[in-house]
């Protein structure tokens, strides 16, 4: 039986070395997956609301203010771009694809979108390889370095590590093991966190702040811009949907630069109204 300390090695040895005799039930679940992902992405038949609820998937957001509009909803929040929807569709056919590799390369993978619940809060895990509890991350160059070297846990703006550890949490496991794939130079890193903390408090937290009238304190202050000094916002609120509203009383304006937006906080000369 394998392990998963063997899995990149193994994957990367089936794709030099092929396989004679691919199995026909893994080519059809994987088919199956990515038809559900375009269903997900691009079905119309509902009205989307205005109003999100909490799911393990969030709840490792480092703003707990997000998460309020999340909930509460946000009539200026942005909709998702066609590009974005685009990486979404593309992310999760990487992860069907990853998985019926894991699955050739002679893992064992089972629990495959097994859904969990901790306080009410859903989410379904990707799967379980060997034994061990698995989240497969598509990634760029600049992420993949922190799923090799083990840093994530010190710089994590996408919540990865709350995430699983509520998976881990609802499932009665110690750690949480990430599968990721970067996008650019086509490599797969395994990265196993073992300091899994028990997510029941953060999720009590997370429960009670959004459930006030107003949003709770902003987790991000401004950053300043290297030449101009001129006080803008970093990259976790750039890429907040909720930063028009979140940043109104503070006059966002934007700006750009190299033909990229910035959003600046307090009134700038030669930038407009956000």
């Amino acid at each position: 039986m394998k392990k998963i300390d063997t899995l990149a090695n193994d994957i990367y040895d089936l794709l030099e070395n092929g396989t004679k005799s691919p199995k026909q039930e893994h080519l059809f679940a994987m088919a199956s997956e990515i038809v559900d992902s375009m269903k997900k992405q691009l079905w119309t038949g509902t009205t989307p609301s205005k109003k999100g609820k909490l799911r393990m998937s969030n709840i490792g957001k480092p703003c707990t203010r997000a998460l309020w509009y999340d909930i509460n909803g946000d009539e200026k929040a942005e909709r998702l771009t066609p590009q974005t929807k685009l990486k979404f569709i593309v992310g999760d056919i990487v992860e069907s694809v990853i998985l019926y590799l894991v699955k050739e390369s002679g893992h064992t993978v089972t629990d495959q979108q097994k859904e969990v619940e901790l306080q009410g809060i859903k989410g379904h895990i990707d799967a379980v390889i060997d034994g061990e509890l698995v989240d497969v991350k598509s990634s760029s160059s600049y992420g993949m370095r922190k799923f090799k070297e083990g840093t994530l846990p010190q710089d994590d703006p996408f919540g990865y590590i709350g995430q699983i550890s509520g998976y881990a949490t609802a499932l009665g496991k110690k750690s949480g093991t990430f599968l990721a794939f970067d996008k650019s130079a086509g490599e797969i890193a395994v990265y196993k966190h073992d300091d899994i903390d028990d997510s029941n408090k953060k999720i009590k937290q997370v429960l009670s702040d959004t459930s006030q009238v107003e949003p709770p304190e902003r987790a991000f202050g401004t950053v300043p811009e290297r030449n101009t000094k001129k006080a803008k916002l970093g990259i976790n609120c750039s890429y907040c949907s909720h930063k028009q509203s979140c940043w109104e009383d503070k006059g966002l304006t934007l700006g750009f630069k190299s033909s990229r937006p910035v959003f600046y906080v307090g009134k700038q000369e030669h930038e407009v109204d956000f």
